[in-house]
């Protein structure tokens, strides 16, 4: 009898190790992948609007704002097996999540202000919706390569805030400091002391915040966002001005300046313009957004006439994504036959 029962001891141990491996496998499966289980991105969103409301960024001032406006968010990541396809790197349609992040932590500091503004103004809430996104990729990432997303705001029109993001290889692109993250600015300053004399004291003929080489781009997204108070549009300049984000405009400007508000339901006239732009352009859409990333000339002040030079050179990107509006005159397929029709999984 005590044989039996030894025995069954046995397999019951033996049991509850099998089933206590596969607990830690699990386990050390999900956090390797965390990003990507199921209300890990509603987790992540919460997480940017609440470091908001408890850990607001400094305020843009009339004299700070303006040379902020163009500046890119960086966030950093890691490719998990999860976001791998089939040919073992990052899988196209994972892309837009990390876009997604990108795009909220830069809303966050750059428009979350003046949309609170503008809704105290209008006494309504406004809100902000996304309207499209198109992506062009470049390069592939390998599972457990790590990147960063570096996302700005690239222009905007009577209708429609345009945002630039890249993604690009973690080093390859490097910032010449931190506007909002004075404590990633002290931090690099000693670094950048350090790297500049050298082990031994010496003096060391380098910068480290230049990029070894070009930046290795990943991919490229624009995307475009409108404001809305009910049926009512918002400028993008209404709200960009609510948070001293835009200079003083000129008296000349102002005059020829748009209406902040708009009830007009259609598409950005914008849409229609870019026609003979994508018919006369001689410079491919995925090779002038690449030049985003490329440095510009950095002046000490950012007035009206300069963020105007800015918003029409981004203009000319913008106007080859609005030409995808036509995309929506394609769809004519009533009385024609189809090929088949297929159930995929729930």
């Amino acid at each position: 009898m005590a044989i039996l029962d030894w025995m069954n001891v046995r397999e019951l141990l033996h049991q509850c190790s099998a089933l206590t491996n596969w607990k830690v496998l699990t386990i050390i499966f999900a956090l390797l992948n965390l990003r990507s289980l199921p209300l890990v991105w509603h987790i992540r969103v919460l997480g940017a609007i609440c470091r908001l409301k408890f850990f607001p960024p400094a305020p843009f001032t009339p004299k700070t704002g303006p040379a902020a406006l163009f500046r890119p968010m960086i966030i950093s990541s890691r490719v998990n097996l999860l976001d791998c396809d089939y040919n073992l790197h990052k899988s196209n349609s994972t892309y837009f999540v990390d876009f997604d992040m990108s795009r909220v932590h830069l809303w966050v500091s750059h428009l979350a202000p003046g949309i609170i503004n503008t809704s105290k103004e209008l006494g309504l809430p406004v809100n902000i919706h996304l309207g499209g996104v198109s992506c062009n990729f470049k390069k592939e990432i390998k599972p457990f390569e790590t990147f960063e997303v570096w996302t700005r705001v690239l222009c905007w029109d009577r209708k429609w805030l345009y945002s630039i993001s890249h993604f690009v290889k973690k080093g390859s692109v490097r910032p010449k400091g931190y506007l909002l993250q004075p404590w990633r600015q002290i931090k690099l300053a000693k670094i950048q002391k350090k790297h500049d004399t050298g082990s031994n004291g010496a003096a060391v003929d380098s910068d480290m915040n230049k990029s070894p080489n070009s930046p290795v781009i990943f991919a490229s997204a624009i995307s475009k966002y409108v404001f809305k108070q009910g049926r009512l549009t918002i400028s993008p300049e209404k709200i960009l001005q609510n948070n001293n984000l835009l200079p003083p405009k000129p008296a000349v400007a102002e005059a020829s300046s748009p209406p902040k508000f708009s009830a007009n339901e259609g598409t950005s006239d914008d849409a229609a313009a870019a026609s003979p732009l994508l018919e006369n352009s001689s410079v491919a859409a995925n090779e002038i957004i690449d030049l985003s990333l490329k440095p510009h000339g950095d002046g000490e002040v950012w007035d009206w006439d300069r963020i105007e030079s800015e918003r029409q050179r981004g203009m000319r990107i913008a106007k080859l994504f609005a030409g995808l509006e036509a995309l929506n005159d394609e769809c004519k397929y009533d009385d024609q036959p189809a090929l088949g029709k297929f159930r995929d999984l729930y």
